[in-house]
This record gives C-alpha cells, structure tokens and sequence, in this order.
C-alpha cells in the first residue's frame, strides 16, 4: 500500500528524524507537531465530516503550525551555537520527485575538484542546485549530481559520506568546511574588517572577497532584505579601508556633493561602480605621467646641494596623504651617502657628517647619468664621457667563483674586490663597489683585486668603528650634522 501524502501546510512538507540518536528536544517537538497536522488532515477527509468540525480542525491545525514554526526556529538557533552553519542554503522542501539524473548534462559547470585555484565550493554548489531545481530533482537525487559533477578526492569524499548515510544539509556543511572557508559568524566578521588587499589586485576581485566573506558573517540572518543590507554595510566601510587615499577623498567628496544637491544616496553597488571609475583614472593618470616622463630622472638633476632642513616645513606635512614613491634621484643619492659612510668606517676613519654629505653630494653631481638607461645603452654616455684608463683585464674572459676566491687569495665569503666580510662584488656595502677590477691581487695587502692606490688596509688603525645599521645611516648622518 503506498504511503499517504500529506499537503505541505498539514506537515508534508517535513522530513521526519529516523535517527534516535541524533534527535533533539526541538526536532522532537516539531515532529510531534507535524504529525498531529497530518492526523487533522485525516480526520477531516473522513466520510461524514461536517463544515463545522473542519473549520474547528482548521482553528487547531493553525496553532499547531505555529508550534512547528517556532521549533523549526529553535532548532536553527540550536545549530548555530553547536555546529557551523554553511552557507549555501537548501530550501525547506525538497526540490521535486525525480530520481534519474542520466538526462541531465552539466555543460556550463566546472568540474569540481577542491583543488587550489579551481571554482569555488560555494559557487560550484549553488550552480548545481540551481540545476537540481530546475529538473526538480530529490534530495538523494541531488548527491548523485553533486559526484557526477566532481572529480578526484571531491567526487571521493562525497560517495564516502553518501555511504556512511549523510543527508545533503550535512554534505554540504562538510563540503564547505574541508574546500571552503567556513568560520563563525564572529571570525567572518573580524576577517572582514581586516581583510588586506593583495598587492597588484583589482578592486574588482578584492570586492568579491569582500562580499563573500560578509555573506559568511550574515548567514544566521534568515530575512534577506536584513540580510542583504547588512552584507552592503560591511562591504562600503571596507572599500573605503583599502582604497588609495586620493581615490577614497575623490569618492567622499561625490558623496558629499550628492548629498549636498538633495539626490537620494548612493546603494553599495552605486558606491562600487564609483570606485572603480575613481580607481581606473588614477591608474590612467600614472600611465600618462609614466609615459610623458614626469616625475624626476637621475639624468635630469642637474646638481644638488647640502642644506639643514626646515622644521617647519616638516612639521608641516599632513600624514593622511598619500606619501609620494622615492625617486630615483633620491634613491640613489641616499646610496652615495651610505657608500661614503661605510667606507670611512672601513678605513676606521672618524665619522664626520659635514664631509660624508660633501663628499656624497660631490660623487652624485660628477655621474648624472650613471644610472640612466634611456636615450644611450646602458652605462653607454658614462664610458664615452669617462676618462680612458687602463683595460679591465677580468672582463676578457670568464671564471668561476672558484678561481675568482683563488686569484683574490680570500676565503668563501669574503668579497673578492676589497677582501672584506659581510658582502659580495658590486654590492652597495663594498667601499671599492665602483673601482675596476685587476688580474692579481693587491701588492700591499696580498688580498682582494683592487689596486694598491685603493687599498683599505693601509688606511686601517687600531681603532675601527663598527658601521651602524643600513637602514640607521642616513638618519643617524643627520643627526650627527644637526648636532655640530
């Protein structure tokens, strides 16, 4: 005989617990509700049931649905503080009574492998379920798609929880616990508002980042108006956080001026759609400027000059704007300065500020164009202008790092220029960085390919001072030269 079917609102629409052991006080008292739903119903189709007796099955069959309700609403809130909530969600009812997926061709879905870099869980679950519904499929036909439209460990890992008798709630919870980014509502949130841009990334996919991670904040909230409005709060406050200090004054000032002209206010994706317009002339103001060559070159300084700064000046500067990048003048400026300190300190020579600038600011206005590449070959203007001296004879042909350390007479990890420690060839540390190599090592000190008018040995005295830290010279140069 087949089972009875019930009408949704008189409990068909509820799928009764069939396991004891994972019953609650809650799930207990909704089925009880909705089997005495089931048995009005039966009673009022009953031969010889009157008007009157249906419409008093009626008044009683209204209280216990709010009981239904009101159990259904506890048990949420139960889970929630028991278990992690996904947030793909399932509707109350199944989606229909088909069975046999053979028919169904998933041409627009990904295979879903959990692999890195694939589609994600959440997105991948919801354009499956979206063709369950749309062939009206049951529950268990549904884990049948879930593993047809899978591959490798994915497809695995559902089969297995299918056998152990999972219903699809949980295999969709656990889905997203193992490939997603399933949290609780509280770390969502936090993860939210401390979500950094990654560097060279569009707005665009910070946004999606963004906005899944507050719908993983909001899931608990069953209206979607709230829950909507709430994810678009947590969205605007955080495109502001991340957004270059030019753009996000740009989008203030719209706003205010909107508001100002008594226009309605702006929704979240209004906001968006602004910021990516305010985002993309900045990027094409850069270009243009990159292209027209704004901004100084090293060619195009033309001398320089040591001079006490301005406190007031200094003072002065408003920490909320954007700081502007370092030229490359500057840049290698600061690099003459260390390169001077660290070698008085290597020829254990006193520190002066005062002639560690002159000499510095010197060395940078006798090469303006070392360091240019437009216009000549690279290194091309400087060895045309440069006095002509005696050939590199190293440069004739090439050796390993092995004869190198053996023609230098060092050890490994010595440089094989200046036959010091703590640095390699060519780097800024070496105090003979920009002299010419030589075939032998130095007459005077028997190490290092440097000639013997170059040597630091000759300079050395019982006391070295002990260079400070890179990163401290210039700070500390000029600490010494407001001192004096």
């Amino acid at each position: 005989m087949a089972a009875p079917v019930f009408p949704d609102n008189y409990g068909g629409n509820r799928q009764l617990v069939q396991d004891p052991n994972s019953n609650t006080m809650h799930t207990m008292l909704g089925d009880l509700a909705a089997l005495n739903l089931r048995l009005s119903h039966a009673v009022s189709i009953m031969p010889g049931c009157n008007d009157a007796v249906r419409a008093l099955i009626e008044n009683v069959a209204a209280d216990t649905r709010e009981i239904v309700a009101s159990s259904v609403r506890s048990h949420v809130r139960e889970q929630a503080t028991r278990e992690l909530q996904p947030l793909t969600r399932l509707p109350a009812a199944r989606w229909g009574d088909v069975n046999n997926v053979q028919n169904i061709r998933m041409y627009n879905i990904p295979v879903f492998t959990g692999e890195t870099g694939t589609i994600a869980v959440t997105s991948w679950l919801a354009r499956v379920f979206n063709l369950c519904q749309a062939n009206t499929l049951t529950w268990e036909a549904g884990i049948n798609l879930l593993i047809q439209g899978s591959s490798g460990g994915a497809a695995d890992f559902i089969e297995e929880m299918r056998q152990e008798g999972k219903t699809i709630h949980q295999i969709v919870q656990q889905l997203e616990m193992r490939y997603g980014d399933l949290c609780t509502p509280e770390e969502a949130r936090v993860r939210v508002n401390t979500m950094p841009r990654r560097e060279g990334e569009e707005l665009s996919h910070f946004i999606d980042r963004l906005r899944s991670m507050a719908r993983m904040a909001t899931r608990l909230e069953r209206d979607n108006a709230v829950r909507g409005q709430a994810v678009d709060t947590l969205v605007e406050n955080n495109i502001r956080r991340v957004l270059p200090n030019s753009v996000r004054n740009a989008l203030e000032e719209r706003l205010l001026n909107i508001s100002r002209m008594g226009l309605p206010a702006l929704s979240a994706r209004e906001i968006e759609k602004e910021c990516f317009e305010l985002e993309k002339k900045r990027l094409d103001r850069k270009a243009a400027a990159s292209q027209a060559g704004g901004g100084y070159k090293y060619g195009q300084v033309k001398k320089v000059s040591s001079c006490p700064p301005d406190d007031s000046e200094v003072e002065s500067i408003d920490s909320s704007e954007e700081e502007p990048e370092l030229d490359d003048a500057m840049h290698h400026l600061i690099k003459e300065v260390r390169q001077q300190h660290n070698r008085y300190a290597q020829q254990g020579r006193r520190v002066e500020p005062q002639r560690i600038f002159k000499k510095a600011f010197n060395s940078f206005n006798k090469r303006p164009n070392r360091f240019q590449q437009g216009g000549y070959p690279y290194g091309a203007r400087q060895a045309a202008q440069a006095p002509q001296g005696p050939p590199n004879k190293l440069d004739s042909q090439r050796r390993t790092i092995a004869e190198l350390l053996s023609l230098a007479n060092v050890e490994r990890g010595c440089c094989i220029q200046c036959a010091q420690r703590g640095h390699i060839l060519r780097q800024d540390a070496c105090a003979l960085k920009d002299k010419d190599l030589t075939d032998r090592p130095c007459v005077k000190c028997g190490q290092g390919l440097h000639s013997a008018d170059d040597c630091l040995k000759v300079f050395q005295r019982q006391y070295v001072a002990q260079p400070p830290q890179q990163e401290n010279v210039v700070s500390q140069v000029q600490t010494h030269l407001n001192e004096n």
